[in-house]
């Protein structure tokens, strides 16, 4: 199966990380023509910004004028992310940069076609069915500062998975099918003294075993530097790429 477009990619990304903010937090999208925001206030547990503009249109000129025209609290903070199709954009970090914005990093939007072969996985990944495995799992993922958010239970687009080892859970994931067709892998997390032993890996291998079940077509993830040579492994491949900017104001 051919790779999706990167204009594909970007929009299922957008579309699945703003469900499960929705979801979980109750925050607003909006769309502003070639720009969007994600508004969270302060409604997102440790978030530093009040607000996120997501820009798929390339003119960084039009992106700030729509930037600047929506409406803003005193004190409220945003980041941008600027979304292009090549990997290294010079060009469009010196012209964010001649507008008042300071660039932070580069992300990249990795995807999987539909289905892989698994194998039949590992017995201490769990598929969270009932509230209760929520609390037993955050018990274990508080050592991390992590959590899974509990309103995200019972939505027919969310689906979460946790590791479990001594009687405690050391890792989660979810995946996310708001998109027809396309699976959006929103978290892969485990606690840092259980790392370097596969369960990263096994919990993604079971993600690919519910992708599969469901008939998806392809996977999607925004990867960490810490994931990305699993991902690799497992046979993602960049598709598409976001550059995260400050206002120089608030960079300072």
């Amino acid at each position: 199966m051919s790779p999706l477009p990167s204009s594909q990619v970007i929009e299922a990304l957008i579309r699945s990380h703003n469900h499960v903010y929705q979801v979980a937090y109750h925050t607003r999208y909006e769309n502003l023509g070639g720009v969007s925001v994600s508004y969270y206030g302060n409604k997102v547990p440790g978030l530093p910004f009040q607000m996120e503009f997501l820009a798929m249109e390339p003119d960084p000129v039009v992106v700030c004028a729509r930037i600047n025209s929506y409406p803003k609290k005193p004190g409220e903070k945003f980041v941008l992310n600027a979304f292009h199709s090549e990997p290294t954009q010079p060009e469009l970090k010196a012209q964010y940069q001649s507008l008042g914005y300071e660039f932070a990093e580069t992300a990249m939007i990795m995807g999987l076609p539909l289905p892989v072969k698994t194998s039949r996985g590992w017995t201490h990944v769990h598929k969270v069915s009932a509230p209760e495995e929520i609390e037993f799992a955050n018990k274990g993922l508080a050592l991390g500062g992590e959590h899974i958010p509990p309103k995200i239970f019972g939505d027919p687009h969310i689906v979460n998975f946790y590791a479990q080892l001594e009687h405690r859970a050391v890792g989660w994931t979810q995946l996310v099918t708001v998109c027809e067709g396309i699976g959006y892998l929103n978290q892969l997390y485990t606690l840092p003294v259980y790392r370097c032993r596969g369960i990263g890996a096994r919990m993604l291998r079971r993600v690919h075993q519910e992708a599969n079940h469901l008939g998806l077509n392809h996977m999607l993830l925004l990867a960490s530097e810490m994931g990305m040579s699993l991902y690799r492994r497992a046979g993602y491949r960049p598709l598409a790429y976001l550059s995260v900017f400050r206002p120089s104001e608030q960079a300072a």
